[in-house]
């Protein structure tokens, strides 16, 4: 242990010291190592928070115990892997520069980046589509930057990520708007501290905060501008009407997360990126201390480079390649969408600034879609399931409470709620580094909010770590940035659209009323990979209207089986184990 690690082991053993329990820790090369049992879930993350809070903590591998925690169940999944890796690992897939396993939108962004150069790539993804992580439950907001906190890897790469947005959009033709947003103050945003601030209290609110925020902005290079009375109005007529001030961020922008990761995907795979969906890592075969193979239930993927984009699973795939330097605790965010009638009720992202935040969270807000509907979200709940998108009627009463108070007289036109789990590590930062004690093993881990914001960033930092750890990066001279989204009805006049049905009937099919998608969209969505009535709503927005599908999924699934080849009754909504149908009548009834 050297001098850095002995000054963090004192600084943890004091910290713990404040618990009542006995939890016995390890520090190594600055990761933090914790075993013990509590009482509770909340225990354990507030003792892994309060060692992610030391200086010079790297990360926190957190196997504390509570009670109720389903040992059995990790047992099981453990031992269900290790038989597929013993099954596996002398089953030769091929031999690759890079593996990247995760096909979210950053493992998708890494891809597509690493697809100018002259490599052999695979993009493995253990679900049977792409972004069907957090990267499809997120409120598709292209943070500004100025909420990270200072010194971290998230105020650094946040902006600069932000920035780099507008070129990659051009090139991939995917839906962006830069609608910039208001951080909102009122006189409830320092009222819990009134109190202590006495007469000061109108100055440090309506003056010397909105200037600490732009003066944030500014040191970062995010334009920032703070704006007072009828103004705040002119931009969003429809606010809370005791707003006295605001700070506006021009460079705030909105997207379509799943939208983009497809495009991602795509656009790499046409630049030889090999896409290997229902492809499970379950361990690593290695010479030494460096990775020479990953273990899928397909087989073995011989590489030189391994990128760990795996969300809320990297600190496993981590612990499989002995690489484990962090804990991912599962944070669940819950969102609200409106009706597309409220289309013009809110114009920018908007926050309400109320203090204190809640914990571990920038508190949400209210945003606008690329499609025209409304957002209130995301919350914050802390689950100790990875796969919990179970959304709660407390989680629908904390968003309409929070997010209501901003927009008080917003009509409830509640069209659908839903929830993804965030990839969250104790240290509350992202994680991009070579593994400390294993070869070829590069760690993008933690990548929760504003990751959707920093993923161009991030990307570069990958491929510059890449390059430092001696990958040879030789540019193609035919790579073709260049993506063409499936064509939609609102965006073309209604000559194109003649023409279109004139070559193709299934154009003036009109499939789902309520979104304006055609049996041809459908088709060709099928055409480009989506295989069931969730991935068709994601490819063309089919069942997202304010019916949710209910006139459209059996047209949907008819010509899934048609174009698939496949009895209707195989047709699923989310993959294997979601089929919609149970039979024919005849075969079924008694």
């Amino acid at each position: 242990m050297d001098e850095i690690d002995r000054k963090i082991a004192r600084k943890v053993a004091k910290v713990l010291k404040k618990f009542p329990y006995k939890i016995e820790f390890e520090v190594k090369d600055r990761i933090v190592f914790l075993k013990g049992k509590v009482e509770t879930y909340e225990d354990r993350l507030e003792i892994g928070f309060a060692i992610g809070k030391i200086k010079g903590v790297d990360g926190v591998v957190n196997d504390i115990e509570w009670k109720g925690m389903d040992k059995e169940k990790i047992g099981k999944e453990w031992e269900r892997r290790r038989k597929i890796f013993e099954e596996m690992k002398e089953k030769i897939i091929g031999e690759y520069d890079v593996v990247i396993i995760g096909a979210g939108v950053i493992g998708a962004m890494i891809a597509r980046e690493l697809s100018r150069y002259e490599l052999k790539i695979a993009l493995i993804e253990k679900n049977y589509d792409a972004s069907l992580g957090a990267s499809k439950a997120n409120n598709g907001m292209i943070h500004p930057g100025v909420a990270p906190e200072s010194g971290t890897l998230k105020a650094k790469l946040n902006p600069k990520g932000n920035a780099m947005y507008d070129k990659i959009i051009k090139e991939l033709n995917v839906r962006f708007k830069r609608v910039g947003s208001l951080w909102v103050i009122t006189p409830k945003t320092l009222a819990k501290y009134k109190k202590y601030l006495l007469i000061f209290y109108p100055l440090v609110t309506y003056y010397i905060l909105p200037w600490l925020i732009v003066r944030r902005a500014k040191k970062r290079g995010i334009p920032a501008k703070i704006i007072r009375g009828k103004k705040i109005f002119e931009l969003e007529p429809n606010l809370r009407k005791d707003a006295k001030v605001a700070v506006y961020i021009p460079t705030t922008g909105i997207l379509d997360p799943y939208e983009l990761t497809y495009a991602l995907v795509e656009n790499a795979v046409q630049n030889g990126v090999e896409l290997h969906l229902k492809t499970e890592a379950v361990g690593f075969i290695k010479e030494g201390n460096k990775i020479i193979g990953v273990v899928t239930n397909k087989g073995v993927f011989k590489t030189k480079f391994v990128i760990n984009a795996a969300g809320v699973y990297a600190d496993e795939v981590a612990e499989m390649a002995g690489a484990r330097e962090y804990t991912i605790h599962p944070r669940k965010g819950a969102i609200i969408i409106f009706d597309k009638t409220l289309k013009d009720y809110v114009r920018h992202c908007v926050a309400h600034l109320v203090f204190p935040r809640p914990k571990r969270t920038k508190g949400g807000g209210v945003n606008p879609t690329v499609h025209g509907n409304i957002m209130w979200g995301p919350t914050a709940v802390e689950v100790p399931d990875k796969e919990d998108i179970s959304v709660d009627p407390e989680d629908i009463e904390e968003m309409i409470k929070r997010y209501g108070d901003i927009f008080p007289d917003m009509p409830r036109k509640i069209i659908r709620y839903f929830a993804g789990v965030r990839a969250a590590t104790f240290t509350e930062d992202f994680i991009i580094r070579p593994a400390k004690w294993v070869k070829g093993f590069i760690h993008v881990a933690g990548i929760q909010s504003p990751g959707l914001a920093s993923a161009p960033a991030i990307t570069e930092m990958v491929i510059e770590i890449l390059r430092k750890e001696g990958l040879k990066l030789e540019e193609k001279e035919d790579f073709n940035p260049y993506r063409q989204p499936i064509k939609t009805l609102d965006e073309m006049s209604l000559e194109e659209i003649d023409e279109l049905i004139k070559k193709d009937p299934r154009w003036g099919r009109v499939v789902c009323t309520c979104e304006g998608v055609t049996e041809a969209q459908v088709v060709e969505a099928i055409r480009r990979g989506a295989r069931s009535i969730d991935a068709i709503k994601r490819w063309t927005r089919a069942g997202m209207g304010t019916c949710q599908g209910q006139k459209c999924i059996l047209k949907i699934a008819e010509i899934l089986a048609r174009e698939l080849g496949i009895p209707l009754e195989e047709v699923t909504k989310e993959g294997p184990g979601s089929e919609l149908f149970a039979g024919k009548v005849k075969e079924i009834s008694p």
